[in-house]
């Protein structure tokens, strides 16, 4: 069912706002290592932003896939419910270029009529390309920089070199990727930039493919974007899931097995063909699969994290003086794989939340 465009959002502050380019990011689509939610909140977070729509959830989305959250207090229901948000916004990069974002959650119904309505605007900007940003799982170690690859509506706007790697994937379409295809077919060209985020770390922030698919958009789009807290979380990921691999032959193993099939292809380049999305690696009987690996670091990072929050605790409240203390015992490498070997079986408590998804 066609409806009208204007029907489907509000105007903001910043209606009528003018920019050449428009970036797409949604929850709940292809984000591995949740990439480019990451992204986009570190854009937000750090660069003047005002509102130019905000879009009708209650004809956009289903709220058994976008539930709003409700907040119990004493037992007494708020009637301050958050409820799922698309929003379009005007961004300003560290120089004062424009840029509209489109983010929040993913729509559910009504793409063809959602696709419509942000044309519309778009036109009326003067809005000349888009770009999207993924994270995409792949058979790619940690310990290398993050490849980032060019999906295109046309082949004029791939840059060279990119045919050199030939691909064919077939998969089901997030929005953005809907959109840019229409869009295209409009004469507003559409770049999707996929992030390659190692296998074992798409369940969880990954914030190296943030930074990369961040300083692509700027190299592509001629912009000045700050990826500074993105490369400091790297930096303490790569840390701790280091000193994890040290005391771990097995994930060691594995992990030297994907930095050979990168080198190989690559060169040191940086480019790599994406395997089939969500396929991991074949690896052999005896060694730990990807999952596996995720599962380990992940649990590792939670106690990492959980470490922190609880030496920051016993700072802020000290123990009286009548009150001895045996210091705690820090969790061995065996005490987490045992954790994650009784969460698989189902005797554990689930993985914790990821330290920098935003």
């Amino acid at each position: 069912m066609s409806m009208n465009a204007t029907d489907l959002y509000a105007d903001g502050p910043a209606a009528g706002a003018k920019a050449k380019i428009l970036l797409i990011h949604f929850d709940g689509a292809i984000d591995a290592g949740a990439a480019g939610r990451m992204a986009i909140r570190q854009l937000l977070r750090s660069l003047h932003n005002e509102r130019v729509a905000t879009f009708d959830a209650d004809t956009l989305m289903d709220y058994r896939s976008h539930r709003p959250i409700v907040t119990v207090d004493n037992w007494v229901s708020s009637p301050d419910m958050v409820m799922p948000q698309t929003v379009l916004d005007l961004v300003e990069d560290d120089m004062g270029n424009p840029i509209l974002v489109l983010h929040g959650a993913e729509p559910d119904a009504h793409w063809e009529s959602f696709t419509a309505a942000i044309r519309d605007i778009c036109e009326r900007a003067g809005v000349e390309i888009t770009f999207s940003l993924h994270g995409v799982p792949s058979g790619v170690p940690h310990t290398r920089p993050t490849p980032v690859h060019v999906q295109a509506t046309d082949e004029s706007l791939l840059p060279s070199g990119s045919n050199a790697i030939s691909n064919h994937m077939q998969f089901p379409s997030p929005l953005s990727t809907f959109m840019q295809i229409r869009m295209g077919q409009q004469g507003i060209g559409g770049l999707a930039l996929l992030g390659a985020v190692p296998y074992y770390m798409a369940d969880t922030g990954y914030p190296a493919a943030s930074s990369a698919l961040l300083t692509s958009f700027a190299k592509f789009a001629d912009l000045s974007l700050p990826v500074g807290d993105l490369e400091q979380g790297a930096a303490q990921d790569q840390e701790s899931i280091e000193k994890l691999v040290e005391g771990n032959p097995e994930i060691s193993h594995t992990v030297s097995a994907l930095e050979e099939h990168f080198d190989a292809w690559t060169g040191g380049a940086g480019a790599i063909p994406l395997p089939g999305m969500g396929q991991p690696p074949v690896t052999g009987a005896e060694e730990k699969t990807p999952k596996d690996i995720g599962d380990v670091i992940e649990a590792y990072l939670a106690q990492v994290s959980r470490a922190q929050d609880e030496e920051i605790e016993s700072v802020q409240r000290a123990p009286r003086a009548e009150e001895v203390e045996e210091p705690a015992k820090p969790d061995t490498l065996e005490d987490v794989l045992a954790r994650v070997e009784a969460r698989r079986r189902g005797e554990g408590p689930g993985p914790s939340s990821p330290r920098h998804r935003a």
